[in-house]
């Protein structure tokens, strides 16, 4: 557990082996060698050197056994959480992600593709910007290292806030002007950080309007030399033909010379006009571009300025609030100490919009992944979780289908992210049998096995609501252990904190961890490992 490799026996291994073993794999996928436990798992579910696309340019990677574990084997975190089954909520990862689910619907990979050349510009400022943002968020993140969570902190600040009015009632109107200016730094926060934004998003099209520019007086600079050129060299003027060498009555155009050099010279003109309009309407552009950028400068300093008066208003009402009392101003200090971490997450949080709003740049490359789903696959898939919610006594399951487009599981004209935790943990393990049986029947490699944490304590239906410790609805539960022994071909675990209602088939097996020592399985980790460590560290340390 703490590192190193893994050792492989190809025999029937009961107890300790004490010989050498057969072969040494190392715990790390590796695209050049085979001598790893992805790749050796990879080889015995068929999906050995199978590629995955992982952004729009058709770059691919080779799938490790890992990507399929988000598929396989579902924490109960993932279990309840609203982020869609087989994906991480990582939008860096999605296109990869989605291209490892249509891989298990359809049986093929991506190694086909072909690589295209990317917008390297375009890709170079999302990557500095995002690189910037990034680095500031890495700096907030240390900051809050040791702090607690904001509901903590909002809870603290909720205490903090009774305590000092049990100090002091008499310093309302004090406290209320202190709540509105609070209001009012929060307010004027957040017109600035909406002005950064525009204020960033403006200087980007600024240099791709400059990079246009360029473009029209490189434009205009060859036209005009062509221009020139053409009067030096007699190009645009009547007379004996440049090109042919005809005399003017001799000159027929469209015949065997097209040299209508009048023509060309107004060409170049008509040209090089069009191209000046074009230029002078940039310019404008650029112009006012500027000045908003301009305002937005100056905006953005008196957001900071009036930030800071403010912060400086509160800082005399906190002296003002503060009596002659240790206690009280030590509070005072915590109070605003927890505001300042607050305002640290608020911080983070914008930030964290921020590369949401520069990861939406990347939606061509999952909708280029998506397009890749067969809609047959995705209907006989869809019928498969219906199928199987059916079975499990799901309420209304046979509208339930598999959303494409969204990725994700719509229930009840509703996206999966939309219910309650409960809903949302039996749909997650209704997608993750579904896909495993889906393959099974079609002979599509799977891993074979699924692990399913907590998928029913959390279940009510609709129509009931949640009542202290209550477990969930009997008839469902029963349901669910006999569809997944009866009607699933592969290996299913399932983890739950309560036990069956009825005694499972023959084929099964129910394990209850006991927390105690000599009467059942005390946990996943079996005790005695634990205890005969400690007795030969105790050993040692004698020694």
């Amino acid at each position: 557990m703490d590192g190193g490799g893994v050792a492989l026996y190809k025999s029937d291994v009961r107890t300790e082996p004490s010989g050498p073993p057969d072969e040494a794999l190392s715990w790390k996928h590796s695209a050049s060698s085979t001598a790893n436990i992805s790749r050796l798992l990879l080889e015995q579910v068929g999906l050995d050197e199978k590629r995955v696309r992982k952004n729009a340019q058709n770059e691919t990677h080779m799938l490790s056994f890992r990507d399929l574990m988000r598929l396989s084997l579902v924490g109960e975190t993932d279990m309840q959480a609203e982020v869609a089954p087989g994906l991480s909520g990582n939008p860096v990862n999605k296109t990869k992600e989605v291209s490892v689910l249509k891989l298990l619907l359809q049986g093929e990979d991506d190694s086909a593709l072909v690589a295209v050349a990317s917008a390297q510009d375009q890709k170079r400022l999302r990557g500095a910007r995002l690189e910037v943002v990034e680095r500031m968020l890495g700096q907030l993140d240390a900051q809050l290292q040791d702090v607690a969570e904001p509901g903590e902190l909002q809870k603290q600040i909720a205490k903090l806030n009774q305590s000092i009015d049990g100090y002091s009632a008499t310093i309302g109107d004090i406290a209320e002007e202190r709540s509105d200016i609070l209001a009012e730094r929060t307010r004027v926060q957040e017109s600035g950080r909406a002005q950064r934004v525009e204020h960033s998003e403006a200087l980007v099209l600024r240099a791709r309007f400059n990079l246009l520019l360029k473009q029209y007086e490189s434009d205009l600079a060859r036209l005009g030399m062509i221009a020139e050129a053409g009067n030096l060299l007699g190009y645009f003027r009547r007379g004996i033909c440049v090109f042919c060498g005809a005399e003017p009555a001799n000159q027929h155009l469209n015949l065997s010379c097209e040299g209508n050099t009048t023509s060309f010279g107004s060409s170049v003109e008509s040209e090089a006009r069009k191209t000046q309009v074009l230029r002078e309407d940039l310019l404008l552009t650029v112009e006012s571009l500027n000045a908003r950028i301009s305002e937005l400068h100056g905006s953005i300093a008196d957001s900071r300025r009036e930030v800071t008066k403010l912060q400086g208003r509160v800082e005399k009402l906190d002296l003002a609030l503060s009596p002659q009392q240790g206690d009280f101003r030590d509070l005072l200090t915590k109070r605003s100490e927890i505001e300042r971490q607050l305002g640290l997450y608020e911080q983070m949080n914008s930030l964290e919009a921020m590369i949401r709003k520069m990861a939406d740049e990347t939606d061509a490359e999952v909708a280029t992944a998506v397009a890749g789903l067969s809609l047959t696959a995705v209907r006989e898939f869809s019928s498969e979780i219906s199928k199987r919610l059916t079975e499990w006594g799901y309420p209304d399951a046979g509208s339930v289908r598999y959303d494409r487009n969204e990725q994700d599981i719509v229930a009840g004209d509703q996206q999966r992210s939309a219910h309650g935790k409960g809903v949302r943990a039996i749909l997650h393990a209704a997608f993750t049998v579904s896909l495993a049986q889906y393959c099974f029947d079609r002979e599509l490699p799977h891993p074979g096995f699924i692990v399913l944490d907590s998928p029913l304590v959390t279940y009510r239906p609709p129509d009931q609501q949640l009542e202290g410790d209550e477990e969930p609805p009997e008839s469902v539960v029963l349901a669910f252990y006999r569809d997944i022994q009866e009607h699933f071909d592969g290996q299913v675990i399932v983890i739950e904190n309560t036990d069956p209602p009825e005694p499972l088939g023959s084929d099964a097996y129910d394990i209850a961890f006991t927390k105690q020592t000599g009467i059942g399985r005390y946990g996943f980790l079996p005790v005695g490992v634990a205890e005969s460590s400690q007795d030969v560290l105790s050993l040692e340390a004698g020694d």
